[in-house]
């Protein structure tokens, strides 16, 4: 694993020297040209023509009746309307007004265009904005439609504060009449006769995961009671802190997401699926360090993930811009060595503050197995370094955030 490793990043590396990429991040994280593809390149020529060939499938696919009524179907059409994207009458079904509102969701959001592929970190953004709005985002805000959804993502990525005044959701908002967007709807597609057979014609928009349990759907779940409770666990109210726990597990990877999605525009030369594509490659290389974070003490699972960067040759600079990029995507596609892999790559690299997310991984046994004893070791680590003056990665400008996290481990042991 080790020597495949080596030979992957040398020759990405030569690669990347060759044809230098450049990326503005914050703190410097991306030098030297260094990006996921300087750091993890390799040639993948046959599945980007594969990536090609699905996506102009999806593309010609068209809607056919029958699609049976889903509850997340019913709840995307409800978030749709609620922000002004007018995806017509919540009946669950998703046909060609849901998706043509999918589409201008994504138009507005700066996401990858098609209504038929709605990526689950799409969904789960728009599901949190919406679950925070009827929490009460709404009424502090004084905003309403896209310019709503956008003050989410703003508070989101600046770290300011989310929790809001305790109050009763607020009931669903009728569909719109007019869509509120800032860039015009795509054309509708034309219909278009396919001979492929139904089951094999319909996309799943609402798969959910891959194999093992989402945590996308979990964080679905966390933020919808979030909202039933009237907004987000602060110190002052805090009776359930596994729950507290969870709701600052889902809100840290959101963070993780919209941060790497930034750092991700900066990324010349490569696509989204070729930037995933080398994420998902980078999980597999740290999947064996992965493993063995539920049977190894934080310093051992430390001391052998700096061992394996050493050997690779890359600096820790490098290492750590791909982590932050990498996480993201390992978010957004659930694909868990990527994103605890990254996290624990950031750690041995000098960034602690990222430990609390896998404390919160072996906690939960999301990506690694459960074991709540060592998780305590990887969240106490995590916030003496910000006791002691390390930078916070989450929420930076929720300055009781650290105390409510140590509140709710205590309470937990």
């Amino acid at each position: 694993m080790i020597i495949r490793f080596i030979l992957t990043l040398g020759l990405a590396f030569s690669l990347g020297a060759t044809a230098p990429q450049t990326a503005q991040a914050d703190a410097g994280d991306f030098i030297g040209g260094a990006v996921v593809g300087g750091v993890l390149g390799y040639a993948i020529g046959q599945d980007q023509q594969k990536k090609k060939a699905q996506r102009t499938t999806r593309s010609t696919r068209t809607y056919r009746p029958g699609i049976p009524s889903t509850t997340q179907g019913a709840q995307t059409q409800t978030a749709l309307n609620y922000f002004g994207y007018n995806a017509g009458r919540v009946d669950g079904q998703v046909g060609r007004g849901t998706r043509s509102a999918i589409e201008r969701y994504q138009a507005s959001m700066g996401y990858p265009i098609n209504g038929y592929d709605f990526q689950t970190y799409q969904r789960d953004f728009l599901m949190q904005a919406y679950y925070w709005a009827t929490s009460g985002g709404q009424a502090t805000t004084q905003l309403t439609g896209q310019p709503l959804l956008l003050a989410y993502r703003q508070h989101l990525h600046s770290g300011s504060a989310l929790a809001v005044a305790p109050q009763a959701p607020a009931a669903p908002a009728p569909a719109a009449t007019t869509p509120v967007v800032t860039q015009p709807a795509p054309a509708p597609e034309p219909e278009t006769d396919t001979t492929e057979t139904a089951s094999a014609t319909l996309p799943s928009l609402f798969s959910g995961g891959t194999g093992g349990p989402s945590l996308a759907n979990r964080c679905s779940g966390v933020m919808l009671q979030t909202s039933t409770n009237g907004g987000y666990t602060t110190l002052t109210n805090m009776s359930d802190p596994d729950f507290a726990l969870s709701e600052q597990f889902c809100l840290a990877r959101s963070y993780a997401m919209s941060h790497g999605e930034d750092l991700m525009q900066d990324i010349q030369g490569l696509t989204p699926d070729q930037v995933a594509a080398q994420c998902n490659s980078y999980g597999e290389m740290l999947a064996a360090q992965v493993d063995a974070l539920a049977l190894s003490s934080k310093t051992d699972a430390e001391t052998q993930m700096r061992k394996l960067a050493l050997e690779s040759g890359l600096s820790p600079e490098d290492l750590a811009a791909t982590s932050k990029v990498c996480l993201a995507i390992g978010y957004r596609e659930d694909n868990m060595d990527a994103a605890v892999g990254s996290a624990l790559m950031l750690v041995a690299m000098g960034e602690p503050a990222y430990g609390e997310l896998i404390g919160h991984h072996l906690r939960e046994g999301f990506g690694v197995q459960e074991r709540r004893d060592l998780a305590l070791q990887w969240y106490d680590a995590s916030l003496s370094a910000l006791d002691a003056g390390s930078q916070a990665v989450f929420l930076p400008s929720q300055s009781d955030r650290p105390q409510l996290l140590r509140a709710a481990v205590t309470q937990t042991q």
